[in-house]
């Protein structure tokens, strides 16, 4: 009778983990569904359109970016040209050059897109370029890339030299690009270097991403991409 108490008991607890798991996998997505619904209120989201009619001032607040949550089915951080494959797709809503974030900062730019997947080209690639900007100082010329030596750490370089930075400053997304919202998370300055040629900096950047434990992603969708490409594609006077 004891022997069998503690198999049903083992048996039990087994079960009860199992439930316990999967019921916490369902509320990680929930948690990370409802995520995406509270990013499209916050204020990055709005873009202000002035509209003076009858009414000085009138200030109308439109949507402007949108976040499609997914889940990472495959990550690769030990090559120099890493990929995440997420399970969403044109289906969903995902186009190929949208930006992809984590709740921690930034991830990547899709980069292929089939009905019901997507390949993005991680942070942690040769070609990867993110526009950003020192939020201390507001330096926003620089660009943060990989030079594929440790996966915890980009790179910002040509820094001008009158620019000041310090060890521990915040990077981000610079809001110069189609693809992010200003203010994404990109890391914080770990190191500056200098080079005796030009005095330029070039910084390292300890990205706030941790891609080893990557699990859930947002996918930024740009309403007023269409509208922007169309205008920068268009040739001004001479």
């Amino acid at each position: 009778m004891r022997f069998y108490n503690e198999v049903a008991g083992f048996t039990f607890n087994v079960r009860n983990n199992l439930t316990q798991y999967f019921n916490l996998r369902r509320s990680n997505l929930e948690l990370a569904a409802e995520n995406a619904q509270l990013r499209r209120q916050i204020e990055q989201s709005y873009q202000i359109f002035d509209q003076n009619f009858f009414v000085v001032n009138d200030t109308v607040f439109r949507l402007q970016y949108e976040y499609i949550h997914a889940q990472i089915i495959k990550n690769t951080t030990n090559r120099r040209n890493n990929y995440l494959i997420i399970n969403k797709g044109f289906n969903q809503g995902v186009r190929e050059g949208m930006a992809v974030i984590s709740p921690t900062g930034v991830v990547g730019i899709v980069r292929a897109v089939s009905s019901n997947f997507s390949s993005i080209m991680s942070l942690l690639h040769s070609h990867s370029r993110i526009s950003a900007r020192i939020e201390q100082n507001n330096f926003s010329t620089g660009s943060v890339s990989w030079n594929g030596r440790s996966v915890g750490i980009s790179q910002m370089l040509e820094v001008p030299p009158h620019i000041q930075v310090h060890i521990g400053d915040t990077v981000i997304t610079s809001g110069f690009s189609l693809n992010f919202p200003e203010g994404i998370l990109i890391g914080t300055v770990s190191r500056v270097h200098t080079r005796p040629t030009d005095n330029f900096h070039t910084l390292d950047i300890k990205l706030s991403t941790d891609f080893h434990i990557l699990d859930h992603v947002y996918v930024v969708r740009n309403l007023a991409r269409d509208e922007l490409n169309t205008l920068i594609e268009q040739r001004l006077p001479e």
